[in-house]
Formats: C-alpha cells, structure tokens, sequence
C-alpha cells in the first residue's frame, strides 16, 4: 500500500520554503536514505519555547487524570521540557497551534502520554525526552494535507483517503531534512502502521517504543474531539478500542498491555498483566471515521 507517492504541488514548510518539488517521487526508502545522510539541526528544549506554557493542555485534561497524577506528572513534564529540537519545528508547531489547534493539542497529547507509557516501563531515562519529542512529531504530516480534510466529518471519497493515507510519507520526509536518523521519523512513517494491516508499507515491523507511539497517538486522537464523531471516547472506552485492536492484530500488544499498565498508575507486574473479556465502554453515538486501512488496497 502506497509503496510510493508522486507530489501533487510543492511541499513546503510553514515559512514557504520548498522541501521537495511537484513530481518528486517519495517513499519510506526515500525517507530513510534522506534521514541517514543528513546532519542533525542545531536544537534547543521545549523548555526554552512557546510550548512550555502549553503543558498543562494535556497534563491537566480530565480525561488523563488517571494517566498524570502526583510523581508520575512532574515526571512527564520533566521528560517534555527536556525534549530537543530544531528551531524549525518549534516554528511548525507554532504554526500549527495557530492553524489547526486540534492537530497541536494531539501532538502535545501524544508526547505527553507516550512519555508516561514509557516512564511506566523505564522508570526515568534520558532516552524519554527523545521520544518525547517523537510524539510531539509523530503527525506533523497532515499539515501537508489540504486543510478541508484534516476537519472533515464525513466520509472520505477514494481520492481523499489516498491523500490522506500519504502523511506519513510527507511528514517523514520533513522530519528526516531535519532531524537525521531521528526516532520522529520512524514514528511518523509508522503511527498508522497497525501490526502492517495499516499504511504505508514497511519491510520490518517498527521498534518496539515507536509503536509505544503509536497506541499514544491512537488513544489521544480517540479521547479528542472529531469532527467525524459526535464525542470523543472517555479513557475506558479508547482503551477498550485499542484492546479489540490488539486482539485483531491491528495494535501492538505490548504497547497496549503497557497503556492500561500507565492507567493503573504503574501498579502491579506489568508481565502479568492480561486482558479480560470484551468489554463495550463509552462510545461516541456518531462515528463516521473512515477506515483508511481497509479502503485502499
């Protein structure tokens, strides 16, 4: 699926400047050879940007209050402040708290709860505040799709789906011109993997703590608003889609096992943990999300 993608127009980044032309072919090879030869931008923490003042949205949001409580929310926080990045993608996520807040409070969301996830399994490594900085990335993609269908709520036409289910490839390409040999770039070419029942296609699975954001970025965008949805899923029903999904293949088991572990406030021996019976939480009465991955063949 979508091996590989001619651009349409230009692919430019938020200040206007040309990252690669109309008819440039890309794919995840591209990406990835991009990414292996390219030098790492100078860097500055989230500390030292706009995004400070913005940690709150997630780490105070209801919805996450079993997620961020006591030790573990300073300790997200001190992974976020810490996470470094180019002055570049500080610019694109100012641009995108601007244009499109919904996409910025999800990257902030995904950051946040892919930190915890792997604070629950780590404890506090140097290594968070990297992948921390992959979930505030993992999307940045959609900004190059057309504006009108990151807010769509109906159903996505054949053509539509195709542009979309391009992200990826457009976001890691940008990320690997910046960031070189990243985590932020496998993490955007993978977050809609799915255990390879998603897009794009890759030739190995992904690492095991790219898919930890992965199943951060799922449970975010389905505890958010949409407008495809009447409502978004309260913690209990996201994590119960996420478990149906594991069970179907469709989610990596580990990283969900290690979602409800962080729910539970990293009490109880995680290799033991397993999932019940099926169970049916709260579920939006609208939902009108179009399964990408079943659409295009």
């Amino acid at each position: 699926m979508l091996e590989r993608l001619t651009l349409a127009r230009d692919l430019l980044d938020c200040t206007g400047a040309v990252l690669a032309p109309a008819g440039a072919v890309l794919s995840v090879t591209v990406v990835r050879a991009t990414a292996s030869r390219t030098s790492p931008a100078l860097a500055r923490p989230l500390a030292d940007t706009f995004a400070a003042a913005d940690l709150r949205l997630p780490l105070a949001a209801p919805v996450y209050r079993h997620l961020f409580r006591g030790a573990s929310q300073d300790a997200v926080a001190r992974a976020l402040l810490a996470c470094e990045l180019p002055d570049a993608l500080w610019e694109e996520l100012r641009a995108m708290r601007a244009t499109d807040p919904a996409r910025y409070w999800h990257a902030l969301a995904t950051g946040a709860i892919a930190a915890r996830m792997l604070l629950a399994a780590l404890g506090e490594a140097s290594s968070i505040a990297r992948m921390a900085g992959a979930g505030l990335l993992h999307d940045l993609g959609m900004r190059h799709v057309s504006p009108h269908l990151a807010r769509n709520g109906d159903l996505l036409s054949a053509d539509e789906r195709e542009e979309v289910a391009g992200h990826p490839v457009l976001g890691g390409y940008h990320l690997a011109l910046l960031l070189g040999d990243h985590p932020a770039v496998e993490a955007a070419l993978a977050h809609h993997w799915q255990c390879g029942a998603g897009y794009p296609t890759l030739p190995s699975p992904p690492p095991r703590s790219v898919q930890v954001i992965a199943v951060a970025s799922a449970f975010a965008a389905l505890t958010q608003p949409r407008a495809f949805r009447s409502a978004p899923y309260d913690a209990r029903g996201a994590a119960d889609v996420l478990i149906a999904d594991a069970a179907a293949g469709r989610a990596d088991p580990d990283a969900v096992r290690l979602l409800v572990h962080a729910l539970r406030n990293g009490k109880g021996d995680l290799c033991t943990l397993r999932f019940g019976r099926e169970r049916i939480g709260h579920a939006p009465a609208v939902n009108r999300h179009t399964p990408i991955h079943v659409a295009i063949a």
